[in-house]
């Protein structure tokens, strides 16, 4: 992860005014200064967001749970180190064309009851399935599993059971379709910028 100068100067005076607000202990606010230099996710989220959002910490994770109704991230999104993605009943469909990588290294736990999951990658991106066991479902994977230089690299563990997995670069058409969107949002610059260019690879 790298942040631009403005970036970092933006981060250090969120996370003085949570201090002065008392909503982060005052005693931690050197480290947590200091973490902004090393681009720490948990500390860049804690300044966005004014507390560490999920997926920020092993035992955190952002869960993407599909119960009785499908579950899907399309669009802009940033993706943090962890997720916990769990298709009981339903699928989960996760586009990441247009998502922005907090780290390079995301660690996915994947549960698939009866429900299918479907990851759709930029080109660049990869994703390392070794240690995701198939049970009565299938996998199915074509995508790389080396990262380009500067890309992230999605790592699955879990089980299936039922239920299947599939993940693939994007169509032609939502490539199209991802680099107007992100045209369209070019002169919007975030405020906290995560892995640099991550989610403007074509896919």
């Amino acid at each position: 992860m790298s942040l631009e100068p403005l970036d970092r100067d933006a981060a250090r005076a969120r996370l003085r005014s949570l201090a002065e607000q008392g909503l982060i202990d005052p005693a931690t606010l050197d480290a947590q200064l200091a973490a902004v230099d090393t681009g720490d996710p948990r500390t860049l989220a804690l300044a966005q967001h004014g507390y560490t959002a999920a997926g920020y910490r092993e035992d955190d994770p952002l869960v993407i749970s599909a119960g009785w109704s499908s579950q899907r991230r399309d669009g802009a999104w940033v993706v943090p180190p962890y997720l916990d993605v769990q298709a009981k009943a339903s699928n989960v469909r996760l586009n990441f064309l247009q998502a922005q990588a907090a780290t390079t290294l995301i660690r996915v736990e994947v549960s698939g009851a009866m429900g299918n999951v479907k990851l759709i990658l930029p080109a660049g991106w990869a994703v390392d399935a070794d240690r995701l066991h198939a049970g009565m479902g299938t996998i199915r994977i074509r995508v790389s599993n080396q990262p380009a230089p500067g890309c992230p690299v999605l790592v699955l563990r879990g089980s299936l059971a039922m239920g299947n997995l599939k993940v693939r670069y994007g169509t032609r058409g939502q490539v199209r379709r991802s680099q107007r969107a992100l045209r369209g949002r070019r002169g919007s610059v975030p405020a906290l910028n995560p892995v640099s260019g991550a989610g403007e690879n074509r896919g």
